[in-house]
C-alpha cells in the first residue's frame, strides 16, 4: 500500500545587509530546495526503489532567506509487497539521514572513507527505526548518495566567506554550511567500489549535432537514435579543427576510435561507464548541406 510521507525542514540563509548582486543568493537558495530534494528521494529509496518526491513551500520569513518545507514522499506503488514500518519511523531516518548529510558538508569532510562512514551511520539510523527488517528495505547507493551531496555542496558556490546555509528540522539542526568544501571525487568512489573494469576499444560514426569550440568539453552526437555527449581526446585533430584547418559543422559525422570503459562491482553489478574518442579517423561531410 501507499505511504504518504511529510519531512518537513527550514532552510536559512545567513548573510549581511545591503550585500551586493542578490540574485546570487536567490539561485543558490534554489539549487540548494533542488539538491535536498535528490537527497531525501535516495534516502527514501533505500525503504522502497517506488518512490516519488516533491517539495512543497510551507512558509517564508523576512529578514534573512528563510524558507519552511516539507517534502512529500510517496513510497511505494498499490500492489507492491512492502511490510515497512509506520510513517513516524520512515520519516524519523529520512530527517536523521538528511541532517548527518549536512554534517558531513559542515565539517568540510569529503574523501571517500568519510562517504563510507557516512553511509555507516545512515545504517546505524535505519537499524535504529527497524528498517532492515522490512521487505524492501536496501542500503543508500554509495554513487548516487555522493552525486546528491555535490549537488547540495555547488548550491554554496555562489555564497560568499561570510555568508552560509542552516539546515532545521523538528529534531535536528546544523550549521555553517559554506562555499569552499571539496566536492566528493566521484572517480574515486567509483574506483572504491570496482572489482572488475572492462576495456573496449571499437569505431563507431558520430552525426554531430553540437561541437566544442573551446577544446575542453564534450562533444554533443547522435549514434542512431540516441544522443551521446563523447569527450576528444584526440589533442593534434583537436587543435587542426580549432585552428580552422578542419571544417565540421553540425549535420557532419565523424568516423572515430573509440574508448569504453566499464566499471562493475563485485557482484557484477554495473556501477560506471565512460566513452572517450582517443582517434578522430575521417569527417564525413553532409553533402546536403549548402555550404
Amino acid at each position: 500500500m501507499k505511504k504518504s510521507l511529510h519531512s518537513k525542514f527550514e532552510i536559512r540563509l545567513a548573510f549581511e545587509r545591503n550585500t551586493e548582486n542578490p540574485s546570487r543568493l536567490f539561485k543558490s537558495f534554489a539549487e540548494m530546495i533542488d539538491g535536498i530534494n535528490s537527497l531525501d528521494y535516495i534516502i527514501a529509496e533505500s525503504v522502497n526503489t517506488k518512490v516519488k518526491s516533491k517539495i512543497v513551500l510551507d512558509d517564508i520569513e523576512k529578514g534573512s532567506l528563510i524558507g519552511r518545507f516539507w517534502n512529500e514522499l510517496v513510497v511505494s506503488e498499490d500492489g507492491q509487497i512492502d511490510n515497512s514500518p509506520d510513517n513516524e519511523k520512515i520519516e524519523e531516518y529520512i530527517e536523521e539521514s538528511r541532517a548527518e548529510s549536512f554534517k558531513f558538508l559542515a565539517e568540510r569532510k569529503h574523501t571517500v572513507d568519510d562517504l563510507e562512514k557516512l553511509k555507516e551511520k545512515i545504517s546505524e539510523i535505519a537499524v535504529s527505526k527497524d528498517l532492515p527488517e522490512s521487505f524492501n528495505y536496501a542500503e543508500p547507493d554509495t554513487l548516487k548518495l555522493a552525486e546528491a551531496i555535490n549537488k547540495i555542496n555547488d548550491s554554496t558556490n555562489k555564497l560568499s566567506e561570510t555568508e552560509s546555509f542552516e539546515l532545521k528540522s523538528p529534531n535536528n539542526e546544523v550549521k555553517d554550511i559554506k562555499s569552499g568544501t571539496i566536492k566528493i571525487d566521484i572517480e574515486d568512489v567509483e574506483n572504491a567500489l570496482t572489482d572488475n573494469e572492462i576495456i573496449n576499444e571499437t569505431e563507431v560514426y558520430y552525426l554531430i549535432k553540437k561541437p566544442d569550440f573551446l577544446g575542453d568539453s564534450a562533444w554533443s552526437f547522435k549514434h542512431g537514435n540516441k544522443s551521446v555527449s563523447v569527450k576528444i581526446l584526440h589533442q593534434e585533430w583537436l587543435d587542426k579543427f580549432l585552428s580552422g584547418q578542419i571544417p565540421v559543422v553540425p549535420g557532419d559525422s565523424l568516423q572515430v576510435k573509440i574508448k569504453q570503459t566499464s566499471k562493475y562491482n563485485r557482484n557484477g553489478y554495473l556501477i560506471a561507464e565512460k566513452t572517450e574518442i582517443i582517434e578522430v579517423i575521417d569527417v564525413i561531410h553532409n553533402h546536403n548541406e549548402n555550404r
